[in-house]
């Protein structure tokens, strides 16, 4: 096995930050849905961008084979690896947007007199969309199965992100209710806006809240499952995670189903080849101070929480992702 060029490694840095920009700008849409290759100058006309900017973009991409570009670099079309970039475009949203600052400003980060308050800043608003298209494809299939089978009615989703796992499963039954929680504001924001935007303001509910800290309140009375979806991690180290379960136990009498989806830790070699997303994640999570447990250590710390394990189901995609559904028996029920 070769080593990568570094001039590779300079322009496939580029190349994430193309992606990003194309996604969010609808290039990557349009590239998607359109039979014919895409003018970049109408594109660019269409949507009131700078023409220059957009070929620069198209440019990024076409560097990896992305897409194509026809003669003069006046139009693009889908290349041999826009599949697989389409599949797995959120995960670049992430490190590039969502994480984009944190990653500009690590040399600062690291330093321990600079490690104190909240001394990280993310875009969690970006942080959510990127989840949202990663969950859409390869997670929440498996999610809605469990929802459907056990036949849950009524759902608290802990770091709600967008919101769009809410609205899909209320989109999916009429007679679903659920209640969104996060503790970043600007996470609430977006799933306030895409819960009115989908019509479902009286069946769906926005709380700004701390998954780690659960405190019960009357809306909570009656769900009957709570999920967390990417940020499971966020309640260790062990003890805290082991808390943070008992208050939400708490927090929820009614429910009778905990469902944990959330990245583990890989404990991959430096020399062993990383999947997409793998590295990003670890890297992030050791700037931020945050602990990534190990499988076997979310199996531990659940055995003691009062959740009984149903079932652990492992995903090639997010990397080292696992969706642990946990039940447990009612008093009295």
């Amino acid at each position: 096995m070769t080593s990568p060029v570094i001039d590779d490694v300079y322009n496939n840095t580029l190349t994430a930050y193309a992606i990003s920009a194309a996604w969010e700008l609808g290039l990557l849409d349009r590239l998607d849905s359109s039979e014919q290759p895409v003018n970049l100058a109408d594109f660019a006309r269409e949507h009131d961008l700078d023409a220059p900017s957009v070929e620069a973009i198209a440019r990024g991409l076409a560097i990896a084979e992305i897409v194509v570009l026809g003669p003069g670099r006046t139009s693009a079309a889908p290349g041999p690896l826009f599949a697989d970039t389409w599949a797995k475009k959120g995960f670049f949203y992430w490190l590039t947007k969502g994480c984009g600052e944190m990653f500009r400003n690590m040399p600062e980060l690291v330093k321990n007199e600079n490690r104190t308050g909240d001394f990280v800043v993310r875009d969690y608003k970006a942080i959510g969309l990127a989840a949202r298209d990663a969950g859409f494809s390869y997670v929440d299939p498996t999610f809605y199965k469990i929802i459907a089978d056990r036949g849950l009615t009524r759902g608290a989703d802990l770091g709600c992100g967008s919101g769009e796992r809410l609205i899909k499963l209320a989109a999916r039954d009429p007679e679903f209710r659920g209640i969104g929680v996060d503790y970043a504001k600007g996470a609430v924001a977006l799933a306030t806006e895409s819960v009115a935007n989908a019509g479902l303001g009286d069946r769906i509910s926005v709380f700004h809240g701390d998954a780690t800290r659960m405190e019960y309140q009357p809306e909570f009375s009656q769900v009957d499952f709570v999920c967390s979806f990417m940020m499971g991690h966020d309640l260790w180290p062990r003890e805290e995670c082991l808390a943070s379960l008992k208050m939400i136990g708490e927090a929820f009498p009614a429910a009778t189903d905990l469902i944990i989806c959330d990245t583990y830790r890989s404990d991959l070699a430096a020399t062993e080849p990383h999947p997409i997303f793998t590295l990003g994640f670890e890297t992030a999570h050791a700037v931020m101070g945050q602990a990534i447990p190990s499988l076997d250590e979310w199996n531990d710390v659940l055995a003691e929480a009062g959740w009984q394990r149903a079932d652990v189901i492992d995903f090639d995609l997010p990397p080292y992702t696992a969706l642990m559904h946990l039940t447990r028996e009612l008093p009295g029920a």
